[in-house]
């Protein structure tokens, strides 16, 4: 009977999987997140310390808050003397007789040189003109010899293809085996 047992039991592991043990899923483990309720932790304290780190953030905000505060006035300021700089600028330019004592200051480089140069407009318009009416016809000729390119193109083909039927036909030398 016993060996019968053991037996029919030996067939069954064959057949089926082993008995699992309990999941071990819901048991409690330790987790990043820190446990809010506790048997042991005292609610007061809970509160204190959530309190603490509201107040903490609170003053790191505040602080960040006091720095913005900071950067935008001197960022006030400095438009506001550039502002009253320029101002005095045009006071003297139109008040002065002459353009010769009018101050570059608020002016780049690049701005002076324009101004001293007295580019010719039309001069500029002309020249633009020129330089798309040469586009064009470069854009025409490079379209061109691409259709010339593709003529040439064929007819070498065509002639290629031409003498080598003549050849083929005309040989008397066959194939050999």
């Amino acid at each position: 009977m016993e060996n019968s047992m053991n037996e029919t039991e030996a067939h069954q592991s064959f057949r089926s999987p082993p008995r699992r043990r309990r999941s071990t899923f819901f048991e409690r483990r330790d987790s990043i997140v820190p446990h809010t309720m506790s048997e042991n932790v005292n609610p007061t304290k809970i509160e204190s310390d959530v309190n603490e780190r509201r107040s903490e953030d609170m003053t790191r905000y505040y602080q960040k808050l006091l720095a913005e505060k900071e950067m935008w006035k001197k960022e006030v300021n400095e438009r506001r003397n550039k502002y009253h700089d320029l101002r005095q600028q045009y006071q003297i330019a139109v008040k002065a007789p002459s353009r010769s004592r009018m101050s570059y200051s608020a002016l780049s480089n690049e701005d002076i040189e324009f101004l001293k140069g007295k580019p010719n407009i039309s001069k500029l318009v002309d020249s633009q003109q020129k330089l798309h009416k040469s586009v064009l016809e470069t854009r025409a000729l490079y379209r061109r010899a691409n259709e010339l390119d593709e003529v040439i193109l064929t007819q070498s083909e065509n002639i290629v293809s031409m003498v080598t039927d003549y050849i083929l036909e005309n040989s008397t030398i066959g194939p050999v085996e």
